[in-house]
């Protein structure tokens, strides 16, 4: 370790700490809390000076585990570092943790044991003030002798104690992995009892199950919840009927579903009901019937406020319900549809029109369709329908690109919609730089271009070197003098498995090309990209040894932060 860091007085260790910590509110969705934490590197300096892990410990331990395995627990090794509550208390920690994760057996909840821990030392004086959300994932453990008649006062008195210890965690998340035989009722019963009381305690909930019992019907009864996630169990009606009970409170929506029109019943119901508050909706719904119309169809807005939908696999009746009672409120849409014959409904049966979409800044859209011509030609003509909806769109992003080919697409959109977009991100079809540059000439004012991986041309690297390719190269720097004079940074989504000699190809004549450009990122944990990248900008026998001085200035980092 460096003797100037060493060295340092104990109140500049700290605040070097609190700069390294970034703290991000939680959300509902997901399984796993999102911090996006990069303090984590400062654990090597903890390991080596012993003054240091004093001093910085309690400003990075942004998560604990409560758990009867006494060990440090590591969540996500590169951004998620946690360490045990006792630890974490004990060097004060305890004031800057946000989240905690309890994993303990149930059958040492149920037989009493948890709540005998917790209520002594050094468990019966910890309290987390700042404790945001808990996730709780119960685990199968070993079987108890303590009759079933006792487990509820005990699961009561555990409940207690988490309520205690964390005062203001207002998110919970449950996550039902218990691997108990399917006709033990009683248990299950029990674990939807707990998960019952501990979602009373939040206003946001996040629920993961796999069976009807760990849904009591009680739970329905649950008022003033703010935030909604819902993944698989087999209580899809149960948990409608949570949702509709919400419906003055919730502002957030997130469902992962696996039975049809659980959204549509959401949507048109026999008893209509706003929700006045919701505002983010994302929904991820197989619908197995896409011709499925409901008999109640809504004749308001369901969702007046909704600025932000999500859907995945789209129902096409929810989907033009949403838009015709939301057009003026939505800013943020982002629609995954799932095969061709859907795209084209979309199109055809004029869900979207021209300026349907006026209010949306924020544009996502993806087609899944195969390789041929046909399919590609509905997809882009589908994506395009859509762009050209959204006059307004800043942030665009697209898994087929229909800005940069095809004449008969390109008349869908406007020069005035293109030259609105500041973030384009495009991915999932093979580009060449000439179809890139056609691309950027058409968004003249981006700032910002995102490259999936997919969108390089795996040719790339073996046509850039005979001289043809080089002398094309020339021309496209000729003819496009001011190719993207606004934008400045180029983001590459690379996987660690992606052709990195290719991409570094694709980036380095990208930089060439436009000349404004400052910053190339990449979000991939892989270095293979910018050792790539360096030995081309700086090599003499390198192909674009005649921009060595351009290369030279750009700023080569990875990731996006």
């Amino acid at each position: 370790m460096d003797q100037t860091l060493q060295n340092l007085p104990p109140h500049l260790v700290q605040q070097i700490a609190r700069r390294a910590t970034r703290w991000v509110t939680p959300t509902t969705k997901g399984r796993l809390p999102s911090t996006s934490n990069p303090s984590w590197k400062m654990q090597k300096y903890i390991n080596i000076s012993q003054r240091w892990h004093f001093s910085c410990i309690p400003l990075y331990c942004q998560q604990a585990v409560l758990s009867t395995n006494a060990t440090a627990s590591c969540i996500d090794e590169r951004h998620h570092w946690s360490s045990t509550t006792s630890a974490v208390y004990k060097l004060n920690g305890n004031m800057y943790t946000r989240h905690v994760h309890i994993n303990v057996p149930f059958t040492a909840i149920a037989d009493g044991t948890m709540a005998r821990l917790l209520n002594r030392a050094p468990y019966a004086n910890m309290c987390f003030p700042r404790c945001e959300a808990f996730w709780f994932k119960p685990t199968r453990g070993h079987p108890t002798t303590v009759d079933a008649a006792h487990w509820t006062n005990n699961i009561r008195e555990f409940v207690q104690c988490v309520h205690r210890m964390f005062p203001n965690a207002r998110m919970c998340g449950i996550s039902s992995a218990v691997s108990l035989a399917e006709n033990d009722h009683a248990v299950f019963d029990h674990i939807g009892e707990l998960f019952t009381q501990l979602i009373q305690l939040s206003t946001s909930v996040s629920y993961f199950a796999s069976s009807e019992h760990l849904f009591p019907a009680r739970l329905v009864h649950t008022l003033g919840l703010t935030s909604i996630a819902y993944t698989e169990c087999a209580s899809s009606a149960l948990f409608v009927c949570l949702i509709r009970a919400n419906h003055a409170t919730l502002q957030e929506l997130h469902i992962e579903a696996t039975q049809p029109n659980v959204l549509a019943h959401i949507v048109a119901h026999p008893t209509p009901i706003s929700f006045p508050y919701l505002s983010v909706l994302d929904a991820e719904c197989l619908d197995f019937n896409p011709d499925f119309v409901p008999t109640y169809a809504p004749t308001h807005a369901p969702f007046p406020r909704l600025c932000s939908l999500t859907l995945h696999h789209p129902y096409p009746f929810t989907t033009r319900a949403l838009f015709a009672h939301n057009k003026s409120t939505l800013h943020r849409v982002s629609l995954h549809i799932q095969s061709t014959h859907d795209a084209l409904f979309y199109v055809q049966s004029k869900v979207v029109d021209k300026h349907s979409l006026p209010q949306v800044t924020q544009l996502d859209i993806r087609v899944t369709c195969n390789e041929s011509v046909w399919d590609k030609y509905v997809g882009r003509t589908t994506v395009a329908a859509f762009v050209e909806c959204a006059p307004r769109v800043q942030h665009l992003q697209l898994n087929i690109d229909c800005v940069g080919l095809e004449p008969s697409v390109r008349g869908y959109i406007t020069h005035t919609t293109m030259a609105n977009i500041r973030y384009l991100k495009i991915g999932h079809t093979a580009l060449s730089i000439s179809d890139v540059v056609q691309v950027l000439e058409r968004v003249p004012n981006v700032v910002q271009l995102g490259i999936d991986p997919q969108t390089i041309d795996p040719t790339t690297h073996t046509r850039i070197q005979d001289t043809q390719s080089l002398d094309h190269l020339h021309s496209l720097i000729r003819t496009y003098p001011q190719l993207g004079k606004r934008l400045n940074h180029i983001v590459f989504g690379l996987a660690t498995c992606a052709d990195m000699e290719g991409s570094a190809h694709f980036a380095i004549q990208l930089a060439i090309l436009c000349r404004h450009t400052t910053r190339i990122r990449w979000s991939t944990h892989s270095s293979l990209f910018v050792d790539h990248c360096t030995r081309l900008s700086h090599a003499s026998e390198s192909p674009y040894a005649a921009y060595t001085h351009r290369l030279r200035t750009l700023d080569w980092k990875k990731n996006i932060l």
